[in-house]
C-alpha cells in the first residue's frame, strides 16, 4: 500500500471527509484557527495554512498558551470577525468542545490525543484516537494527509509533517524507531528526498537522544530547535534575556519561520543545523533563542539529581522530583529519565516531576518508560480531582499520551501543597483501592515521604 491509498483509507475510516467537504465550501471566506505551541502544533498550523490558502480560504491563526481551547477566548475571538467556521489544531479532543457547536456554524477539531470526557455528537473531530486501539502519530501528520489527498500537498508539506512527527516522538530515525501508523508516509518520503535528515550523526544529543546518547539526525536537531521557538509548548520564553526579543510572540515567531523558509526551501543543501538555521528568515534571533534554550538545558539536567524514589507499583518504580520555576522541565525531564534506576531488568519507570511557578500555578510533567502506568490518566485523573475540589475547571488541565503528559493548576490559586495533597491521594487510591486498573497494573508500598509532607 502506498501513501496516497493509504490517505484514501484511513481518512474515510476517522471520520474526515466531512471535513474535506467543508474546506471546498470556504473558498473566500475566513476561518479561524487555533493550534498547540508545540513544534507539532505549529507545523499543524503551518501546513494547514499553505492547504487553506491554496483553496482560497483566509486564515486567521491563533496560538494561545493554553493546551485546551478555552470557551471565553473563543467567544471573544469570534466576535472579532466574520469567520466561516473554527478549526481547532492539535489541542486536545475535550469532551466539552461538543458545547461549543453553537459558538461557530462549523466547529472542526483536528487532533491525534487520547479523548478526555464523553465523544462529541455536534462538532466534527478527525482522531484516530477514536476509533480503535491507540495510533502513535502527529496532528501535522493529519492535516497533511487531508491536504495529500485533496491532491494539495508538496514537499515542504512533507518536511513539515515529518518534523512534526519527530517532535512528538512518532519517530526516531537515531534509533530507527517508527510508528506502525505512519510508517508508509515516513518510509516514502524519507526514501532518497529526505535521507539527509535522517542520517545518523554524531553530534551533540538533542533532547530526544533518551535511550541513547551516542548518535542524532538533523531531523531531531531541527525538531528541538523548533521547541526552543516556540517555548517548548510550555511557554519557556526569553522575552527578557535580550532587547531585541522584547515584543516577540515566540510562538508566532516558530510559526511565521516556518511559513517564510517555504518560499526558498533548500533541503539539499543542508549539512548541518547551522545550514538549516541560516536558511532561516532571522538567523540572527532564531541562534539566540537556542543559545539561550541551550544553557536552561545544561542548568536544568543538572537539578534532577534531588529526585527521589518515591514507590513501586507493579512493575513500575516511581519517581518524584519537586522544584521551584525548573525551565525546560518536561523535556528535560524525558531525558534524565532512562538515568533513573529500576528495580528489576524489565522493569518500567514512572518519573513526576512538579514545578512550583514563580507565577503562582503548579506543573505537574509525567514520563514513563513503558505503558505500565498511563501518564495521560493519571494527568487527566488528577486535574479532574484538582478540578472537583477547587473549581477552575477552565485552568486546571491534565491529559497526554501513555508516556508522556502535563497536569497544569495555571491561575487556579491551588497551592503546591494542595496540589502535593491530591496527588498523594491519587497514588494512594493506586496502592490500596485498586480502583484506577485503567492506570495502573499492580499495587505495592505505600507513599511515605509525601505522608510527612502532609
Amino acid at each position: 500500500m502506498n501513501y496516497s491509498d493509504f490517505t484514501k483509507r484511513e481518512l474515510e475510516r476517522i471520520g474526515a471527509l466531512p471535513v474535506m467537504e467543508l474546506l471546498r465550501t470556504l473558498e473566500g471566506k475566513t476561518v479561524l484557527v487555533y493550534s498547540h505551541d508545540d513544534p507539532d502544533g505549529l507545523t499543524s498550523a503551518a501546513i494547514f495554512r499553505r492547504l487553506a490558502e491554496k483553496l482560497g480560504i483566509a486564515c486567521d491563526v491563533k496560538i494561545p498558551p493554553t493546551m485546551e481551547l478555552e470557551e471565553g477566548r473563543l467567544a471573544a475571538d469570534l466576535g472579532s470577525g466574520d469567520y466561516g467556521a473554527v478549526f481547532v489544531l492539535d489541542k486536545a479532543t475535550m469532551g466539552y468542545y461538543d458545547g461549543y457547536h453553537g459558538r461557530a456554524e462549523n466547529f472542526v477539531v483536528i487532533d491525534h490525543h487520547p479523548l478526555q470526557g464523553k465523544k462529541p455528537e455536534n462538532i466534527m473531530v478527525v482522531n484516530p484516537q477514536l476509533h480503535g486501539d491507540y495510533k502513535s502519530c502527529s496532528t501535522s501528520f493529519l492535516v497533511h494527509m487531508i491536504a495529500a489527498n485533496m491532491e494539495k500537498s508538496d514537499i515542504y508539506d512533507d518536511f513539515l509533517a515529518l518534523v512534526g512527527l519527530k517532535g512528538d516522538w512518532a519517530v526516531e530515525p537515531a534509533t530507527d524507531m517508527v510508528s506502525d501508523y505512519v510508517r508508509v508516509f515516513y518510509e516514502e518520503k524519507i526514501s532518497g528526498v529526505f535521507a539527509g535528515l535522517v542520517k545518523k550523526i554524531e553530534s551533540r544529543p538533542t533532547m530526544f537522544e533518551c535511550r541513547q546518547r551516542e548518535k542524532t539526525t538533523l531531523l531531531n536537531q531541527i525538531a528541538e530547535l523548533y521547541f526552543a521557538l516556540g517555548g517548548g509548548g510550555f511557554q519557556y520564553f526569553y522575552n527578557g534575556r535580550d532587547k531585541r526579543l522584547e515584543d516577540m510572540d515566540q510562538a508566532i515567531f516558530a510559526y511565521e519561520t516556518m511559513l517564510a523558509q517555504s518560499r526558498s526551501f533548500s533541503h539539499e543543501d543542508w549539512k548541518s543545523l547551522d545550514d538549516f538555521i541560516e536558511d532561516t528568515a532571522d538567523p540572527v534571533k532564531v541562534r539566540m533563542i537556542y543559545g539561550f534554550f541551550m544553557d536552561d538545558w545544561d542548568k536544568t539536567i543538572g537539578r534532577f539529581s534531588n529526585s527521589l524514589k518515591l514507590t513501586r507499583l507493579g512493575n513500575t518504580d516511581v519517581y518524584l522530583f519537586i522544584g521551584y520555576d525548573v525551565t525546560l522541565m518536561p523535556m528535560a525531564g524525558s531525558v534524565y529519565l532512562y538515568s533513573l534506576g529500576r528495580t528489576s531488568p524489565g522493569g518500567e519507570i514512572l518519573f513526576i516531576m512538579v514545578n512550583s511557578q514563580p507565577d503562582g500555578g503548579v506543573h505537574f510533567s509525567v514520563r514513563g518508560t513503558g505503558a505500565g502506568l498511563h501518564s495521560g490518566k493519571i494527568c487527566a485523573r488528577l486535574a479532574g480531582m484538582l478540578s472537583d475540589k477547587y473549581g477552575h475547571a477552565d485552568k486546571i488541565t491534565g491529559g497526554g499520551h501513555p508516556f508522556a503528559a502535563e497536569c497544569r493548576t495555571r491561575s487556579s490559586g491551588v497551592s503546591l501543597a494542595g496540589s502535593l495533597e491530591m496527588f498523594m491521594n491519587l497514588v494512594t487510591d493506586m496502592e490500596e483501592k485498586d480502583s484506577l486498573k485503567d492506570l495502573v497494573g499492580g499495587q505495592e508500598l505505600g507513599l511515605e515521604y509525601l505522608k510527612k509532607v502532609k
